[in-house]
């Protein structure tokens, strides 16, 4: 099997590809999505703000978008939770928030965001618990997981984090469908992803 890796290179010379024809604006929706299979999401085990532990593979049978994120992140991390709110409410909205497709928010800076601030963070955007969790562990338990999805951190001049921006969709049965670069995730476009993923696991 081709690793995350691999795809995600190739995924990300596609997109600079097409970036340079067109900007994210002038990329219309696409209704009909096509979303191959790319890999077999790793699974892991991480802890909620709560302290409950959460198993991605716990959510086989629903849709999971799952994003890396951290609370100090000056720009590309509160994009990425804004449009994840408006995700949360448009699958409310259509009655498949939690029951069917599921939200997750994973540190990957857990030494700075303690449960009770990654908590805070998810109240800023309105995160309901029933369909969006912030996950996090220990630095030595959330780097394997980072490698598994080719993520990565590298400290700034400033002491800032830099990292991929990138949201992963997954199935019902457990596959990256879509991996979406800041560039490439549109909120809106997510959503019918998201359903489509759905239609098709019926």
């Amino acid at each position: 099997m081709r690793s995350i890796a691999w795809l995600v290179t190739c995924l990300a010379a596609l997109a600079s590809a097409a970036l340079a024809v067109e900007s994210p604006a002038e990329r219309a929706l696409s209704n009909t999505p096509s979303l191959s299979v790319i890999a077999r999401a790793p699974d892991f085990t991480v802890r909620d703000t709560a302290g409950k532990p959460v198993r991605l593979s716990d959510y086989r049978g629903r849709a999971v978008l799952l994003a890396f994120i951290f609370t100090t992140c000056p720009g590309v991390c509160p994009l990425i939770s804004k449009q994840m709110e408006y995700v949360q409410t448009q699958l409310k909205a259509a009655g498949l928030f939690g029951s069917r497709a599921v939200l997750l928010s994973m540190t990957i800076d857990p030494d700075t965001d303690t449960a009770p601030v990654l908590a805070a963070y998810a109240k800023q955007y309105a995160a309901d618990p029933a369909g969006w969790r912030f996950l996090r562990e220990s630095d030595e338990k959330t780097q394997p997981i980072l490698r598994a999805y080719d993520e990565w951190t590298k400290k700034l001049p400033k002491g800032e984090l830099d990292h991929p921006a990138r949201v992963y969709l997954i199935d019902p049965a457990g596959n990256i469908r879509e991996i979406y670069s800041l560039a490439f995730f549109n909120e809106k476009q997510a959503v019918i992803d998201i359903k489509a993923l759905l239609a098709e696991a019926r």
